[in-house]
């Protein structure tokens, strides 16, 4: 039983107060709304550091089973649950990662590293009849994370939603390196697909470093080249960049830029062949993550966080909206 103040409370009174605090994007409004709902006195400062303190016991128990998992186990540790790969929750899972900044006091921005796994559901819709791409049952990993600490953080939640067993994995992203490092070392069986929405934003590079103000001509050809693209005619679309400019004139540097990372992107972008064999195009899974993980509770205007707070934070986050709040019940309960 937990010692707050001059009160004892059981653990189910403290995990409503954490939960407030965790769901609602300030401590001071959370501790008002707990005394609201359960006329107990509440301080911001005593419900920010019960979140501080769970949340790094959170935060231990997911280093401890990431740094378990990239080691040979022991006779012993075959045992522990967490080795246990389940079955996954469909036969395509999809695993898509990105950053996003938070303000660190003393230390400015940071980026916080966020990994989405989700099951990739098919669906028909009822009106037109067509096939429908639907990603589910999300959970996340995020953390002020170098990429080695982020890598083995991914793999532990990998291992836990049973990615070795799925039939299928197929990684959705933005182009960033470390990414698809981690990808190309963690799966090597993964389908890689770069991003659709980000592909289309470096045709909109070359259109506007073209036709300047002509935002109509502009997009009639992005269309144009979205269509291309959409049947994996990547070949026709820089058939029809380098029309733009005749052969003895240089690229314009944008341009230029946005042509030499569509190349060395080409084999993900096979968008035809991904679309028929049921694949996600879009990352938007973890673009939601970022907001919904990260951006609606820590960054609100001022906010500043301590790095263990953040750390802590993030933690109690990713249990809540990936259904493992069960995990931090335990961690109230425990002596």
């Amino acid at each position: 039983m937990l010692q707050l103040g001059e009160h004892s409370w059981t653990p189910a009174t403290v995990e409503l107060a954490l939960r407030l605090g965790v769901e609602i994007a300030s401590f001071r409004r959370a501790a008002e709304t707990f005394r609201i709902l359960t006329r107990l006195p509440m301080s911001k400062s005593t419900l920010q550091r019960v979140g501080h303190e769970t949340g790094q016991q959170i935060a231990t128990i997911q280093a401890e089973e990431a740094e378990a998992m990239v080691r040979v186990p022991t006779k012993e540790e075959e045992e522990v649950a967490y080795r246990k790969i389940p079955k996954p929750d469909s036969e395509m899972m999809n695993v898509s990662s990105d950053g996003v900044m938070v303000n660190i006091r003393k230390q400015g921005w940071k980026e916080v590293k966020i990994v989405a796994i989700s099951a990739v559901q098919q669906t028909v819709d009822a009106t037109s009849g067509e096939s429908q791409v639907e990603l589910t049952k999300h959970s996340y990993r995020a953390g002020l994370w170098e990429t080695k600490t982020f890598a083995n953080q991914l793999w532990a939640e990998a291992c836990r939603r049973g990615l070795e067993k799925a039939k299928h994995v197929v990684s959705v992203n933005d182009g960033a390196p470390w990414i698809w490092g981690i990808v190309c070392m963690c799966f090597a069986r993964c389908v890689q697909i770069l991003d659709w929405w980000h592909a289309v934003q470096y045709l909109w590079t070359i259109a506007q470093a073209y036709f300047d103000q002509d935002s109509a001509a502009a997009t009639q050809w992005v269309e144009q080249q979205k269509r291309l693209l959409a049947a994996s005619q990547l070949r026709l679309v820089f058939h029809n960049v380098r029309r733009l400019y005749p052969h003895h004139q240089p690229l314009p540097e944008p341009v230029r830029r946005s042509v030499v990372y569509l190349f060395h992107q080409r084999w993900r972008m096979r968008y035809l062949e991904f679309r028929q064999a049921g694949c996600p195009l879009g990352s938007g899974s973890v673009e939601s993550a970022c907001k919904v993980v990260v951006q609606q509770r820590m960054k609100q205007a001022g906010m500043q966080w301590s790095r263990s707070g953040a750390q802590a934070m993030l933690a109690l986050r990713c249990a809540l909206l990936s259904d493992r709040w069960s995990l931090v019940q335990t961690t109230l309960r425990s002596p």
